[in-house]
């Protein structure tokens, strides 16, 4: 277990503590969230979740963390009776109270109703940040269209990692005046373009091998792309239950495909600094799943890699369609060939967009910039739950 304390700046006064909340802690897929927590600066994260996941423990080494498992002799017990009764274990309860705690944060919309009884047990009022399926997959019971009202009702403030799951919060039934537009920030100190020479042929895709991702029709466009550009060849970081129909459909149409399976982000960091241009084809699946906004989009283009994105979803966002990467309808294999082949045909083209999507990152989407904007947000919560005179 590692013990949490309020941080001290140069000897000063304590900064208030900002409990952030994730049922697990935290897989290596969601280490923005360790990533925008360390970046705060006036005031001083605890993790807080149920369990650890191991995937992500690197990136959380010395952050203090209060694990429900490491506070509890029946586990699974209290998280029923949290889910089901709004119980808030006690140990727990006092570990996390032992922090003084200004605000809790949950991340995704499957943590706001736990979230909401431990910070109404405390006293505290509650942020919950939507990145993704968990508000884009529509209710399928008014059961949980219900659930989902409840959380909005809890929440002092809903953040939306971009306009499109804005939207979908709207049309969800959460109030206006709660949703609070914010992008998560990528930090360009860390993905930062390499010194050495970039591939001119390796297309890049990073994520997970699922229907949403729109990989196959990335595979196919790379069939059209090959015709003017032969030694161009796909990489594929990631996995999921589509890999073996893709390896297959890529064998069959002759598109040389490296599977690499799931990589660390230092792997992917590394692949982003190697790569000619990066690839996002995602569409919307059959359960009305789609991206909010990746953050992978925003390291690429930190690390100088152009992009080559679909408008689905949020995925467009972070683009400059023209300048940093371009733009195509979701499912359109002839416009993503179309672009994929202009890239690697010219080699000053990718420079110009290597240097503005850095700099568009640098701009728009530092993670320190935005992770001060979020403890704004932090702020205006705290003032509105404060008493008048």
């Amino acid at each position: 277990m590692t013990a949490p304390a309020q941080s001290t700046a140069g000897g000063g006064t304590a900064r208030p503590t900002a409990v952030v909340f994730r049922k697990r802690i935290l897989p290596w897929s969601e280490t923005f969230i360790a990533a925008q927590s360390g970046a705060m600066t006036r005031y001083a994260p605890v993790l807080v979740g149920y369990s650890r996941d191991p995937s992500g423990a690197a990136y959380l080494v010395g952050r203090p963390q209060l694990l429900l498992d490491e506070h509890s002799r029946f586990p699974a017990l209290e998280k029923l009776l949290l889910k089901s009764a709004g119980r808030a274990p006690r140990r727990w309860l006092r570990a996390i109270a032992d922090t003084r705690p200004a605000v809790l944060h949950a991340h995704f919309g499957s943590s706001a109703l736990p979230a909401s009884r431990i910070a109404k047990a405390l006293g505290i009022p509650l942020v919950v940040t939507y990145h993704g399926m968990d508000i884009t997959v529509r209710a399928k019971t008014e059961a949980e269209a219900a659930r989902r009202r409840a959380a909005f009702a809890a929440a002092d403030r809903v953040i939306a990692v971009s306009r499109f799951i804005r939207e979908a919060l709207r049309a969800a039934g959460c109030p206006d005046d709660k949703i609070t537009l914010h992008y998560i920030g990528v930090d360009t100190t860390r993905f930062t373009p390499a010194t050495a020479p970039r591939s001119a042929t390796e297309v890049l895709f990073v994520g997970r091998l699922v229907e949403k991702k729109g990989v196959i029709h990335l595979v196919r466009a790379m069939a059209e792309v090959r015709r003017t550009a032969p030694a161009a060849e796909l990489v594929i970081a990631g996995d999921g239950p589509l890999r073996e129909g893709l390896a297959r459909e890529a064998q069959q149409l002759g598109v040389p495909a490296r599977f690499l399976g799931v990589q660390t982000p230092e792997q992917v960091q590394q692949l982003m600094r190697r790569a000619a241009v990066l690839a996002g084809p995602s569409i919307a699946d059959a359960r009305g799943n789609a991206e909010g906004l990746p953050i992978t989009f925003l390291e690429a283009q930190a690390s100088g890699l152009p992009l080559v994105v679909s408008t689905s979803g949020g995925t467009g966002e972070g683009v400059v369609h023209g300048e940093t990467g371009y733009l195509f309808d979701p499912g359109d294999e002839a416009a993503l060939a179309r672009h994929l082949g202009a890239l690697l045909a010219d080699a000053a083209l990718r420079e110009r967009m290597s240097a503005a999507a850095r700099a568009h990152m640098v701009a728009h989407f530092d993670l320190a910039t935005q992770t001060a904007k979020l403890e704004a947000v932090y702020d205006d919560v705290r003032a509105a739950r404060t008493p008048r005179a």
